[in-house]
């Protein structure tokens, strides 16, 4: 410290000019050499100041006075005197291929934080100035509450679209994902309620389901819709009143203790597999509903089965009437884990095919099981 203060003194006495050397030019001082003194003065008391103080005062004093470098250069810098580094992981890569979206995570010590971008340097600037805004924010944290050992679903969400941009959500669909996980519920459910407008110009409606709850999602595009909705129920879910999340949150781990229970004798059970002469059955099968014709088949494929003016029920059961087989539902007693109907549709082709469907009524969940048997008939009809 003593021989810091030395070399600023010396910095600071006047320099001797003797008389070979000129002082100045034309009268005009030395403006550029005084610049550099300068910098040199303030660059040698920030290292002094930073040294002395903790890393979340470090890391303010590091964000205002050197905001012209860029997040990954101050994190290096700011943990390199205290002999760490940070740790960079890519985690994620999304969107369309000539679109993607990475996602890095930063491990500084027990803080970690998220960030993404369209390269992996906006990622990681974004990620690195992440991290920097939890150091910052380390004071203002009560000193009796230790710093979490990994991220909590909040922290998760705060990630950053780029460097100098405000934090917002850029994965709402990826981050709602997390914090279901995060709080040991199960995954979101999402089903298209409608689908309305001209050719181009739909409009989509997206429901989001998670446990009990319900929020709608509008956009030109499913993705758009999907993304509205994912997004609506991360900020529900996020501001719910934490009491009332803790009772969501027993009631969740006692059904999934349940349902352990209920299932634990599949474990030790022997399960047949598909043998060839089933194989070739159902080779046949797909062929012949391949070649199947029909008025009620042919306006399957060109039907939205999402559109709410479609009577699903009824529908399958015109198609199960023209290629002549038989459709059963059979409604299942016990509620999902979501708390909604349960129902199976069996279609007694051969092979049998049987599909499931879920609602907020039992009519509803019939109107599911139907749209998915729909579903696929479409796919295997399609010529």
């Amino acid at each position: 410290m003593d021989s810091h203060i030395a070399e600023m003194e010396e910095i600071h006495q006047p320099q001797q000019v003797g008389p070979n050397m000129m002082a100045t030019v034309g009268g005009i001082p030395n403006h550029s050499n005084n610049v550099s003194r300068r910098n040199r003065i303030r660059s040698t008391i920030h290292s002094l100041m930073i040294g002395k103080r903790t890393i979340s005062e470090a890391a303010q004093l590091e964000m205002k006075s050197l905001s012209n470098k860029t997040p990954i250069s101050i994190l290096q810098e700011l943990l390199s005197r205290r002999g760490t580094t940070p740790k960079y992981e890519l985690i994620q890569v999304e969107g369309a291929i000539h679109e993607p979206i990475f996602r890095y995570r930063v491990t500084v010590a027990d803080v970690v934080a998220m960030g993404t971008g369209k390269s992996k340097k906006e990622a990681k600037h974004a990620a690195a100035r992440a991290v920097l805004d939890k150091l910052c924010r380390l004071n203002s944290e009560s000193p009796d509450s230790p710093l979490p050992n990994n991220l909590s679903d909040s922290e998760n969400l705060q990630e950053l679209s780029g460097y100098g941009e405000e934090k917002i959500i850029t994965n709402p669909i990826g981050a709602l994902q997390e914090m279901c996980m995060s709080r040991h519920w199960p995954p979101p459910k999402y089903t298209i309620e409608n689908e309305e407008g001209l050719p181009h110009e739909r409009q989509f409606t997206i429901v989001c389901s998670v446990l009990k709850y319900r929020e709608h999602g509008q956009g030109k595009s499913k993705k758009v819709a999907k993304r509205h909705a994912a997004h609506k129920m991360w900020q529900a879910l996020h501001y719910m009143n934490t009491e009332s999340s803790n009772i969501d949150e027993d009631e969740v781990l006692q059904r999934n203790a349940n349902v352990s229970a209920r299932y634990a004798d599949l474990k030790g059970s022997k399960i047949s597999t598909l043998t060839t002469i089933h194989s070739l059955k159902v080779s046949q099968f797909h062929k012949s509903l391949k070649s199947s014709t029909g008025v009620k088949l042919f306006e399957l494929q060109n039907a939205y089965l999402n559109d709410g003016d479609v009577n699903l029920v009824q529908f399958l059961q015109e198609i199960a009437s023209e290629q002549q087989f038989e459709v059963t539902y059979v409604d299942i007693e016990e509620k999902s884990i979501s708390g909604k109907y349960q129902c199976l549709v069996q279609l007694s082709t051969l092979p049998v095919a049987v599909c499931y469907g879920c609602g907020v009524t039992s009519k509803d969940a019939q109107a599911s099981a139907a749209q998915n048997a729909l579903e696929y008939l479409k796919i295997m009809t399609k010529k």
